[in-house]
């Protein structure tokens, strides 16, 4: 592992939890370990990810900075990233993934919004005609944003490059999907005192 690369990424994702624990598994070539791993060993699972199943007292929102953290480390393996790129891909994927994460909030709160007026008996229509209209331009802007960022991501990589990106990302979804599932069914199991992100 190129150091230089190493400290370059640490630096990028520095507002991440757990950055120690992320430097010092990619250094031996492994995922980073997550809170509470220590505390139960699952079996990996995941084809080529080496992701580990039913990460124990993981939030859903701390489960999406840990695959956030992996997916930036991972990918130059991945992409086959030169040392010119690196530097550029990490800022550029950074974006990408702040992005996602901004428009992915503003979603839940404004669905969060929605789901309080019908709560109402009856529904206020004209707060809730509001409200879809504020939530159809989120998904506008997200859309326009994410495209954005994945400009400025293909712009440092080659074809090859991007077709990997693309399909990396696919299998990093999929997996995704199938933690949080698990981290919510665990979150749901302890009771009020935590609740899943949605």
């Amino acid at each position: 592992m190129n150091l230089r690369r190493l400290a370059l990424a640490a630096g990028v994702i520095a507002a991440v939890s757990w950055p120690g624990a992320m430097a010092e598994a990619r250094q031996a070539g492994t995922p980073p370990s997550y809170p509470g791993a220590g505390r139960q060993a699952g079996p990996r699972q995941g084809p080529g990810l080496g992701l580990r199943a039913g990460p124990p007292a993981l939030t859903p929102g701390e489960l999406e900075r840990w695959m956030d953290s992996y997916e930036l480390l991972q990918a130059q393996e991945t992409l086959k990233l030169g040392d010119e790129q690196f530097p550029r891909f990490v800022q550029r994927l950074k974006v990408l993934q702040d992005v996602r994460r901004r428009n992915l909030q503003a979603r839940r709160q404004a669905l969060s919004a929605i789901g309080a007026l019908l709560r109402a008996t009856p529904p206020d229509q004209a707060q809730l005609r509001e409200r879809l209209r504020a939530l159809h331009e989120i998904d506008v802007r997200s859309f326009e944003a994410i495209q954005k960022a994945y400009a400025g991501l293909d712009e440092v990589l080659d074809a090859a490059q991007q077709a990997r990106f693309r399909l990396f990302e696919e299998a990093l979804d999929r997996r995704k999907i199938d933690l949080l599932m698990r981290a919510r069914q665990r979150a749901g199991g302890r009771g009020p005192g935590r609740a899943p992100g949605l």
